[in-house]
C-alpha cells in the first residue's frame, strides 16, 4: 500500500518533467527557425546535449531516414516536399556518418546540402569519384519524383587553376556543377527541375590561407529553395470555375477577351 502511495506521489512529478521538456523543445527549435541560418551538426550537438540533460541515453532519438519516413505509423504535420526531402537527406548524412564531408544548412528560406569537392572529384578534376556515386545515387532515389526545382552550384578557392586550353576557376566550378547535374538527370530527375551554375572563388566560406580553408571553399552546394516549395501543394484550379451557394452549384459566365 506504501508502494503505491510513492508511486502515485512520484508520477505528477514525471508529468511536469516531460511537459517542461516539450516546452523547452519548443522554445528551443522556435529559436533556431528565427535564426538566418543554421547548420544541421550544430542543431544535433546542441539536440543531444538537451536530451542528455534530461538523462536520455545516446541512441534514443534516431535521425529520420527514408526507412523510417515510411514505416512510421505517427501522425506527423504536413510538411512541403522539399521540408519533407531535406528531412530523409539530413538522415541518410548521419547514418552514413557523412558528418565531416556533407554540411547540412537551413535558412528560414533555404535548405541547402553543401558537398566537398574532394569527395566529389580528383584535385583538378571535374569528373566524379566513383566512391560519391552511392551517396548521390540516394539523392536521385529521394528528390526525383517531386516537382520543384534544384539549384546546383560549384565553388573553388581563390588559387588560380589553368586547366586544358586556358581553362580557369570559372570553367572548373561550372563543370564540376554540370557533373552533379548530369549524374542526377542519369538516375531519373527531370533535366527541367535543374540548373547548374559556377561562381569560381567569388563566395568563400572559409579562409584561403590554410589548406584546410581551402578545403572547405571548393565544394559543390545543392540548393533547395523553400520559399517556391508553396505552390505545389496547392491544387490546380477548376479550369471552369463555378459558384458554390447553400449546396447548388452555379457555372460562372466567362470573361469576355478584349483583344477579340
Amino acid at each position: 500500500m506504501a508502494r503505491k502511495k510513492q508511486e502515485e506521489q512520484a508520477s505528477p512529478g514525471i508529468v511536469v518533467l516531460y511537459t517542461a521538456l516539450m516546452i523547452l523543445l519548443l522554445a528551443f527549435f522556435i529559436l533556431l527557425n528565427s535564426m538566418g541560418a543554421t547548420e544541421e551538426s550544430k542543431v544535433r550537438q546542441a539536440y543531444k546535449s538537451l536530451m542528455d540533460s534530461f538523462g536520455f541515453q545516446e541512441g534514443g532519438v534516431k535521425p529520420f531516414t527514408t526507412q523510417t519516413m515510411q514505416s512510421s505509423s505517427a501522425v506527423v504535420a504536413a510538411m512541403n516536399p522539399i521540408d519533407e526531402d531535406y528531412v530523409v537527406l539530413r538522415g541518410m548524412v548521419f547514418e552514413n556518418r557523412l558528418d565531416d564531408q556533407v554540411r547540412l544548412l537551413r535558412s528560414q528560406g533555404m535548405r541547402t546540402v553543401v558537398i566537398n569537392a574532394d569527395m566529389l572529384f580528383a584535385p583538378g578534376s571535374a569528373k566524379l569519384s566513383p566512391n560519391i556515386l552511392p551517396f548521390l545515387d540516394e539523392v536521385a532515389a529521394v528528390i526525383k519524383d517531386r516537382a520543384y526545382p534544384l539549384s546546383v552550384y560549384g565553388h573553388t578557392d581563390d588559387e588560380p587553376w589553368r586547366g586544358k586550353g586556358g581553362q580557369d576557376n570559372w570553367t572548373l566550378s561550372a563543370q564540376r556543377a554540370l557533373s552533379v547535374v548530369a549524374h542526377l538527370v542519369s538516375r531519373g530527375v527531370s533535366a527541367s527541375r535543374l540548373a547548374a551554375f559556377g561562381l569560381a572563388g567569388t563566395q568563400p566560406i572559409a579562409s584561403n590561407t590554410t589548406a584546410e580553408g581551402r578545403r572547405q571553399n571548393n565544394r559543390v552546394a545543392l540548393v533547395f529553395n523553400a520559399d517556391d516549395a508553396s505552390q505545389y501543394m496547392i491544387p490546380e484550379n477548376d479550369p471552369k470555375p463555378k459558384l458554390d451557394f447553400r449546396g447548388f452549384q452555379f457555372d460562372l459566365m466567362e470573361q469576355p477577351n478584349p483583344e477579340e
